[in-house]
C-alpha cells in the first residue's frame, strides 16, 4: 500500500484555521469533525503551523490561561518545527517518524502543497490491513504451494 492509498480511502480534506482565531473555534472544528489536528494559516493563507488536540492540552494547562481566551497562534507547533511527510514516502517510514518522535498527526505533501494530513492511526490501520492481506496469502500458499488440486472434499 501507498500513502495515496491512504488518502484515497480517508479523503484529503485538509481542515484549517486561522492563525487569530479563538482556540475555542479551532477545537470546536477538532470536536465536529473528528479531527485530532487542524493546519493553521495566516493572513496571506500560507501554513503557520499546526494545532492538535495534545498542543490545546499541555499549552492552555501549562500557561494557566483558559482556553476560551486562548488564540490559535499561542498554542500551535510553528512551521518551522512540523515534520511532514511526502506523497512518496512509505507508510513504515511515516510511522518511524511519527513514533520516534513522538507526534500524532503528519501533514503529507506534494509538489510543496499540502494534500493531506495522516494521523498515526490512518497508518497503523493500514499497515494492518496489509500484514493481515499478506498472513492470509502466505497461509493459502503453504496450504498448497503449487496450487495443485489433488482433491475437493466438496465434491462428494
Amino acid at each position: 500500500m501507498k500513502i495515496t492509498d491512504i488518502l484515497k480511502q480517508r479523503g484529503q480534506t485538509v481542515f484549517t484555521v486561522k492563525i487569530d482565531s479563538s482556540a475555542i473555534d479551532a477545537v470546536a472544528i477538532m470536536d465536529e469533525s473528528k479531527i485530532g489536528a487542524v493546519i493553521v494559516l495566516d493572513k496571506k493563507d500560507n501554513v503557520a503551523g499546526i494545532l492538535s488536540e495534545r498542543d490545546v492540552l499541555y499549552k492552555c494547562y501549562n500557561s494557566g490561561v483558559e482556553l476560551k481566551n486562548q488564540t490559535v497562534d499561542k498554542l500551535m507547533t510553528g512551521v518551522e518545527d512540523i515534520l511532514i511527510g511526502k506523497i512518496d514516502s512509505t507508510p513504515h517510514d511515516l510511522m518511524n517518524v511519527m513514533l520516534y518522535r513522538r507526534i500524532r498527526h503528519l501533514p503529507i505533501i506534494e509538489k510543496e502543497k499540502i494534500i493531506g494530513l495522516l494521523s498515526v492511526e490512518d497508518i497503523m490501520k493500514m499497515m494492518l490491513d496489509s500484514y493481515e492481506n499478506e498472513s492470509h496469502q502466505l497461509r493459502k500458499y503453504i496450504q498448497n504451494p503449487f496450487g495443485v488440486h489433488i482433491y475437493d472434499d466438496n465434491k462428494k
